[in-house]
Order: C-alpha cells, then structure tokens, then sequence
C-alpha cells in the first residue's frame, strides 16, 4: 500500500492506492509518497511529481517535524 499526500498538506489527508499507477493526479503537482501510515518524528519522505500521467520521483526528500 502506498500513502499519497499532496507536499502542501504535510501527510495531513492521503489516498491509500495499492500501487502508483492507480493514482490519477493533475499534471505537475508535487506529492508525498510513503509506505506507512503513521508519521514518526523526523521521518524522511520522498517527493514524486505527475509527469505524463505517471508520478516520477524528484530528488528531494522532507522531513516532517510533529
């Protein structure tokens, strides 16, 4: 299962899809992609951007502070 967050809601709402081709977003938009459900502190989570319909890993990890 993945947890799929647009980067502007910091993993507040997220879509769980069972692989990364059933998510459909718009074009461009930058998402978070985790594994787990729960954040932990200081947890490091990776940046994938809606390239061609496809999300496409960005070289930039966040960290997210709770």
């Amino acid at each position: 299962m993945y947890y799929i967050s647009k980067v502007e809601n910091n993993c507040a709402l997220s879509v769980r899809k069972k692989r990364l081709g059933d998510f459909k977003g718009k074009e461009g938009a930058r998402y978070h992609v985790r594994k787990r459900k729960a954040v932990e502190m200081l947890d490091f989570i990776p940046v994938y951007e809606m390239v061609g319909g496809k999300l496409k890993l960005v070289n930039e990890l966040h960290t997210m502070w709770i």
